[in-house]
């Protein structure tokens, strides 16, 4: 039977100039009657960043059990870079001497916006056939749903879930919820709430493009750096004039935890590609941040060439007042 291994590119951007490549033990792998190589099409993820795949298919006399081949990834936005792909599945993880159970944040979405916020509650590291028994404290009125169970990455172990549907209302007040989760290995138990003694505001910095990129007169970068916030879930949108900008046009990248000394804080990266010309023209760009820690929920800044000086203003979102009441 032959071989089949692949290499998954995630979190690229522009989604073109990428560029995949095989080889074995420094010699590059080309196609024949046997040997096939498929580069799968580019997909926009919700990010705004690339996903691909790449799949080599070759004899397995070529790929022995104990043997790698490499995968070789070359984009215009990073150096080259090169994985090792072994030939053969590697053998599952056990499943851990006992299951662990983690309570998850509500959406910040769904906070800033006024949703319906779910508190979710997972156990990992189930046996096959377990059955957990979940309980929430207090009680929101409404019937919490437990998910299917779902096959863990060790590959022999499983993950369910609780999602607890709840109003901004109560999370935002600080009110504690306690999932209690009954197996039959024991009981399990943690709490969770939103200490906002612990926030910190964001710092948002707004930054023109740089002149090397003007002189080319084709698409320039507009850069948002948000850093000093905490906790670090945090929303970036992007706005032309008064118009937002669908996510497929900006990168973001995750939030990291900033060096130093003092109270935990975040920082992330925005980068906006917009055309020259309506830079040139003074077409005005503002990055709009969502965060817990700001008074209205959001902020924005505002640049334009002419201004040279980003203004920044509070943003207050109104919602549907459906969304908040408490059962």
């Amino acid at each position: 039977d032959p071989v089949i291994v692949g290499c998954l590119i995630q979190d690229y951007f522009p989604s073109g100039s990428m560029d995949v490549a095989w080889s074995k033990s420094g010699n590059s792998i080309s196609e024949d009657n046997k040997t096939t190589i498929t580069n799968f099409p580019p997909a926009l993820a919700s990010t705004g960043r690339y996903t691909m795949s790449s799949r080599l298919t070759l004899p397995a006399n070529q790929c022995p059990a104990e043997e790698f081949v490499t995968c070789s990834v070359k984009h215009d936005s990073d150096p080259a870079k090169d994985v090792d792909v072994p030939c053969t599945r590697p053998v599952p993880e056990e499943c851990p001497d006992q299951p662990r159970l983690t309570l998850h944040r509500p959406a910040l979405e769904d906070l800033l916006m006024g949703s319906d916020a779910s508190l979710t509650c997972t156990v990992k590291g189930l046996k096959k056939g377990e059955i957990p028994v979940f309980t929430w404290q207090p009680s929101t009125g409404k019937d919490a749903v437990t998910k299917e169970p779902v096959l863990d990455s060790c590959g022999n172990c499983y993950i369910v879930s609780s999602v607890l549907s709840g109003c901004a209302e109560r999370w935002n007040n600080g009110e504690k919820f306690t999932c209690t989760v009954k197996l039959q290995s024991g009981t399990l138990s943690d709490t969770i709430f939103n200490d906002r003694d612990k926030f910190l505001l964001p710092q948002v910095h707004l930054l023109p493009p740089p002149s090397e990129e003007l002189a080319l007169n084709e698409l320039v970068s507009l850069t948002c750096l948000v850093r000093g916030f905490y906790p670090e879930d945090v929303l970036v949108r992007w706005l032309h004039g008064n118009q937002e900008l669908s996510r497929g046009n900006y990168l973001v990248w995750e939030p990291k935890k900033e060096l130093g000394e003092g109270p935990e804080t975040y920082a992330v990266t925005s980068v906006l590609r917009v055309p020259a010309e309506a830079w040139k023209q003074g077409d005005n760009y503002s990055c709009m941040i969502g965060h817990e820690a700001l008074p209205m929920g959001f902020t924005q800044k505002t640049i334009d060439r002419h201004s040279g000086k980003p203004t920044q203003v509070n943003v207050t979102v109104i919602t549907s007042e459906a969304d908040g009441v408490c059962y």
